[in-house]
């Protein structure tokens, strides 16, 4: 049987209230808080009894601190002579277990306690909040932009739908704390002055399902990038970039054990962090120097889907040929283009095929590229799609882009799970069709 166990816990800073009734449970429970950082606490076992919990905030108090200050001292001496003996701390949060049946707060000024709350939060998470609130809303606001003027652009995109999905996270997280906590602070204010302290209130479970959700994310996005050869890269970025939290985090808590003050600690651990930043960037640059001789970020140019040499039967080594891809979960776009390396005219032909990979979205696809085209009219030209014959293509069904009432050349072909775009500067022919619907199924 276990004597420790180690716990994710996902409570507010400032939620004393919600804190406190937990610690009580985990005792009733037969489990003591031993120690605690922001997310990671570790509890010893005991016998389960009754604990009273009291959590008080310490302004004064820095992570840096070797030992506690005389001033700090002097006030766990007093907790204790009341029968409150400390727990744990964490920055300027100090938890206080007692077992006596009714013992006396530690706190009987409401005020007073509301005051260090105020302090401490100011110097701990307010800041963050506020922080992730601005870049949740400008990413958020890039996000949903995208999503208005080009969904299949967001959809068919790990990257883009892997940001998009952080920052609304962000934004609603930090949104609904900082609500919360000034909606507590103003009515506790109120309450403070008839002497009664107004209990907090946290989000325990918005922030666990929304860690939960950030974890998924990250694996769907790596799964998504399984036929890119991005995969390994993307995986060992993330892993550089979490290796340097505990590693800062383990410098400071080496020098307070080494009993190192508080003020050469900081400047420490701050050198250590800038090393640390250089080293993980030089190792970052590595990984993609390594990626990019693997070929993993290119996309290879020289074999297309199909090619205007396939279709005309002519030498086109040296056109210029683009290939790009985006890939997601929900869509997969291909992009292929080929230009001529020269001055005079020659054939040209550029084209988008997208894989729709859950069903429930294709007809959704579909409208949002038939209508592609509504927002160049009144351009000096009208733009619309007429139905034409998708028997030559081998699809289900086909339209024809006609400009001021003529052929632009450009179709929107509808196969089962793959949907093309295609623009050339020539009539195509029957065989030439049938050949591209042939190879779109090859893909």
């Amino acid at each position: 049987m276990k004597d420790i166990k180690r716990k994710v816990e996902f409570f507010t800073f400032y939620d004393r209230t919600g804190i406190e009734k937990h610690l009580e449970r985990m005792a009733s429970e037969g489990w003591l808080l031993e120690k605690m950082s922001a997310f990671h606490w570790t509890y010893r076992r005991i016998e389960p009894k009754k604990i009273h919990f009291s959590v008080s905030y310490y302004a004064t108090i820095t992570d840096f601190e070797p030992e506690p200050t005389e001033q700090q001292q002097a006030f766990n001496d007093f907790c204790e002579h009341s029968g409150w003996k400390l727990a744990t701390q964490t920055v300027q949060m100090q938890v206080f277990y007692n077992e006596n049946e009714n013992p006396v707060p530690i706190e009987t000024d409401p005020m007073l306690e509301i005051e260090n709350i105020q302090r401490s939060v100011k110097k701990t998470v307010l800041v963050s909040y506020f922080l992730m609130l601005f870049l949740g809303f400008i990413m958020g606001a890039g996000f949903v932009s995208t999503m208005l003027g080009d969904p299949i652009l967001l959809l068919s995109s790990a990257s883009r739908l892997f940001t998009g999905m952080w920052s609304i996270l962000a934004l609603a997280y930090s949104l609904t704390e900082l609500i919360t906590y000034f909606t507590w602070r103003r009515k506790a204010k109120k309450l403070a002055e008839q002497g009664v302290f107004l209990e907090t209130r946290g989000h325990r479970r918005l922030g666990f399902a929304i860690v939960v959700f950030m974890l998924m994310s990250i694996v769907l996005y790596l799964i998504s990038l399984a036929d890119s050869g991005l995969q390994f890269y993307m995986t060992a970025y993330l892993l550089i970039l979490l290796a340097g939290f505990p590693l800062v985090n383990g410098v400071k808590s080496f020098l307070k054990k080494k009993k190192v003050k508080a003020g050469t600690n900081k400047a420490l651990t701050f050198a250590a962090s800038f090393t640390l930043a250089f080293v993980l960037t030089g190792a970052l640059t590595a990984v993609t120097i390594l990626g990019i001789q693997n070929g993993a970020f290119e996309h290879n140019s020289k074999n297309l889907p199909f090619t205007i040499g396939e279709l005309l039967d002519v030498d086109d080594s040296d056109y210029l040929k683009t290939h790009g891809k985006d890939d997601s979960i929900l869509l997969g776009q291909h992009r292929s283009s080929q230009h001529p390396n020269t001055d005079e005219h020659s054939p040209t032909m550029q084209y988008t095929v997208t894989e729709v990979k859950m069903p429930f979205l294709y007809d959704f696809v579909v409208d949002t590229l038939y209508h592609h085209y509504d927002e160049w009219k009144g351009w000096n030209s009208t733009y619309e799609y007429k139905e034409t014959d998708a028997t030559s293509w081998g699809a289900s069904k086909a339209w024809e882009l006609y400009r001021n009432g003529e052929s632009d050349h450009a179709f929107l072909i509808c196969y089962d799970k793959y949907i093309l775009e295609i623009s050339v500067d020539w009539e195509l022919t029957a065989e030439q069709k049938q050949i591209i619907g042939n190879k779109i199924y090859e893909e």
